[in-house]
């Protein structure tokens, strides 16, 4: 049966408040590296002491970061505890994403935030819930017009490491546009997305700045890459911007741009919580406002 979506965010700020017991202490029998703690091996035990979310925690973490090498300070900190078990013991228990999805969403905010040592643990989980390294590279590839290129080549260089650890090829050849089309297709992914638009193609001698290479640099040369649906790359829109927090004009675009493509007000609110631990509530509530205010202008 379908699991629904049953937490909303004001409870998630109740549950923050819970007592939690050991996370990782006589849960995973693991070996140290020069890395940090790699799991390895895996033992689940009876403790009469941990919740039923603890337990579901403990079963989806060990799934996914099953031979994963997480910092020994970070894997063994109380606030690993907490975090995860918010995460992996209620947001990945409920509703209609699939783990590929809050793997992929969870890539993208952490790219956006700049936190390669988390960005590279998911790396790990998100290979082992069944994405491919193109989508992982092309979801970080995705980031680059919002994030800025410095800060996606790091994370390029990031999540390339792990590749190479686990014997993997490193990705390429994914573009599918020319230097002589590459705007014309971006303007029909940004048509495709929003409807009609109002502007020309600029002439060659056209002196450009700022927005005006948005069809051809962000729509041409990303959106239309392979490996990702074009309701994908929308959807990681959505993720960069919410994530970035105070560019509620181009959340609220691409908010209306995910609905235009089909997504469900649950679904957005879905999408908002799996990056809630990270990105904060400040950020969180003022995505959940935009949603709110999007859908409900359809209804009026």
């Amino acid at each position: 049966m379908k699991k629904t979506l049953c937490v909303t965010l004001s409870m998630l700020l109740l549950i923050t408040s819970m007592p939690f017991s050991t996370f990782a202490k006589d849960i995973v029998k693991s070996t140290e590296t020069k890395n940090g703690t790699n799991y390895e091996t895996i033992q689940k035990e009876e403790d009469n002491n941990m919740s039923e979310r603890e337990k579901l925690a403990v079963e989806k973490f060990n799934e996914l970061y099953k031979d994963s090498k997480i910092p020994e300070n970070i894997a063994n900190s109380d606030l690993h505890n907490i975090v995860n078990n918010l995460v992996y013991g209620e947001i990945y228990q409920q509703g209609q994403l699939t783990d590929k999805d809050r793997e992929l969403i969870s890539l993208v905010a952490l790219t956006t935030l700049g936190t390669n040592t988390l960005l590279k643990t998911h790396v790990y989980s998100a290979l082992n819930a069944g994405l491919t390294p193109v989508e992982i590279t092309e979801a970080v590839y995705h980031c680059t017009p919002y994030v800025g290129a410095a800060k996606a080549l790091e994370s390029v260089n990031v999540i390339n490491e792990v590749f190479k650890e686990k014997g993997l090829a490193i990705p390429t050849g994914q573009g599918t546009v020319t230097e002589e089309n590459r705007w014309d297709k971006g303007r029909e992914a940004q048509t495709d997305i929003f409807g009609a638009l109002n502007f020309n193609k600029p002439a060659k001698d056209e002196v450009r700045l700022g927005g005006s290479y948005l069809p051809d640099y962000c729509f041409g040369d990303f959106y239309t890459r392979n490996g990702l649906t074009l309701e994908q790359h929308e959807l990681l829109t959505f993720v960069c911007i919410a994530t970035l927090g105070g560019c509620e004009s181009q959340l609220t675009a691409h908010t209306n741009g995910n609905k235009n493509l089909g997504k469900t007000k649950d679904y957005m609110l879905e999408v908002i919580t799996v990056c809630m631990p990270y990105i904060g509530y400040p950020r969180t509530l003022n995505a959940v406002a935009v949603i709110n205010s999007v859908y409900e202008a359809e209804n009026n």
